[in-house]
């Protein structure tokens, strides 16, 4: 990808995720500190920008002036104010991470440039993230293929419809804290009985980690094949499953899909 701009990436919102997409890329090699820009409202956030020594930029609009690729990471509540500074520039690529905003509202405001849309995750931060995207029919193949390998360098990729991001939130964007909850039941479980809760938090966080990497590295296997050969018949690890059934889990995380969905589709555009 060719740019007559002075920066490949400008970011105009420097917060947890778009810091760790700025920081993972710099890790990464896949961009130079000095190919990005930045620009956020936080005074706090411009220090530590210039910390990690990329170019602060004095407002959103000169991100746009000086990027090829402009990510917009800033909070829903704050997206129409940024887009109204930056309408009347001239954006090469829009590249959003903000949850719920369609291409077709970001085009109606940005007079129709090419938008990539992103839903990353935290995970992001140590190149371990899952990334869903999609783009509008005017962006250029390899500006797309450009974000896709910025976001795979850091974990896992894939393209997904539009019509399903809001879908990606539960898949991907939130799944980090389902993760987190889960392991902190866990944690609290066993200190209640008497485990200590560092030895706890380790082993079961390790548990998670090796059951992810065996199914990452047996793609093909069922799932369903790992938990019948953890269930052995008349075992312990039965009866706890056969417990989560009976309390109907696979409904209760429906539901929380449904909530976290619906509330994508409510602060969206």
């Amino acid at each position: 990808m060719r740019t007559t701009k002075k920066y490949t990436l400008g970011l105009i919102g420097c917060g947890h995720m778009g810091m760790a997409i700025a920081r993972g890329a710099v890790h990464k090699e896949y961009l130079e500190r000095f190919s990005i820009c930045v620009y956020d409202s936080s005074e706090e956030v411009r220090k530590a920008c210039v910390t990690h020594r990329f170019a602060v930029m004095e407002d959103a609009a000169s991100v746009c002036r000086n990027s090829h690729i402009v990510m917009l990471a800033v909070r829903p509540q704050q997206l129409d104010e940024v887009l109204d500074e930056i309408k009347n520039e001239e954006i090469n690529v829009l590249l959003s991470i903000v949850t719920g905003v369609s291409i077709e509202y970001l085009q109606s405001k940005l007079n129709g440039c090419p938008v990539i849309r992103a839903m990353p995750n935290t995970p992001l931060q140590i190149s371990e993230g899952a990334t869903a995207m999609c783009m509008s029919s005017n962006c250029k193949a390899d500006e797309y293929d450009f974000v896709f390998q910025l976001f795979n360098s850091m974990g896992v990729t894939r393209t997904i419809p539009e019509d399903k991001m809001n879908e990606a939130v539960s898949i991907n964007g939130s799944t980090p804290a389902y993760v987190y909850y889960f392991i902190e039941s866990l944690v609290k479980d066993a200190a209640a009985r008497g485990v200590d809760e560092d030895d706890a938090k380790d082993l079961i966080v390790q548990t998670f980690i090796g059951s992810a990497m065996l199914l990452k590295n047996n793609r093909r296997t069922p799932i369903s094949d790992f938990i019948d050969e953890v269930c052995s018949k008349g075992g312990t690890t039965i009866e706890a499953i056969g417990e989560m059934k009976k309390q109907d889990i696979d409904k209760v995380i429906h539901d929380a899909n449904e909530a976290c969905i619906k509330r994508a589709r409510e602060i969206g555009r």
